[in-house]
């Protein structure tokens, strides 16, 4: 693929596969902004409006957001001058529906695949543990040396309802199967890149730093 300006990308992955840390690492790297649509979704249903308390239904019985809402709340978001200069789209689109629809109001320059089995994926998502300032744990891997309190903040860890195992596999098994076609949709257009998600954050990061060293303009 030859050297181009890359400013809008959608960042694919199971839940588990440091989507939001990479994308942190991704919009240092380009000069744009992250749009999390977990995070479009969590501030609706804090806000208890009608339509969170919607959302809210959804996600607390691990069923995936209809595609017209989901569609209507990233579009809305995507007007905003906080993305005139580039945008990387985190948990969006998640079918076909949604992405043939997000084509027709941008032209996607890059699709990041971040792959990791199943059960590495629940193992990271079941022991992860967050703090209301949306500071993240692992009960594991990323201990708080506070116990059950953010070291940054000093707030309470919770472990959200959304994150029980039955709950994480459930929506594997719907990600595995939508997002195999997603992928063919982004191949065909050849967008998609693929980055092995196995490895420690720092070295998948360093993966997808040398695609950008050597492909983004």
């Amino acid at each position: 693929m030859p050297s181009k300006k890359i400013n809008k990308v959608i960042l694919l992955g199971p839940q588990g596969s440091g989507k939001s840390t990479q994308s942190q690492v991704i919009t240092d790297y380009l000069g744009i902004e992250s749009l999390a649509a977990g995070d479009i979704l969590r501030a609706e249903i804090q806000q208890k409006t009608e339509l969170g308390n919607n959302i809210a239904h959804f996600v607390n019985n691990g069923e995936m957001i209809p595609d017209n809402l989901m569609i209507s709340l990233i579009l809305s978001e995507l007007k905003k001058d906080t993305y005139k200069n580039g945008f990387l789209i985190d948990g969006f689109p998640r079918t076909i529906y949604q992405a043939s629809n997000l084509d027709q109001h941008y032209l996607i320059d890059l699709v990041i695949n971040i792959d990791i089995t199943d059960e590495l994926a629940i193992q990271r998502i079941v022991g992860r543990r967050i703090c209301p300032n949306g500071h993240v744990y692992h009960v594991e891997h990323r201990p708080s040396g506070l116990d059950s309190r953010c070291e940054i903040c000093h707030q309470p860890l919770h472990f959200r309802e959304d994150d029980r195992e039955d709950l994480v596999r459930k929506r594997l098994l719907y990600y595995r199967q939508e997002t195999s076609k997603l992928l063919e949709y982004y191949k065909q257009q050849n967008k998609l890149v693929l980055i092995d998600g196995r490895g420690t954050i720092a070295e998948v990061a360093s993966l997808i730093i040398d695609y950008f060293k050597q492909n983004a303009g």
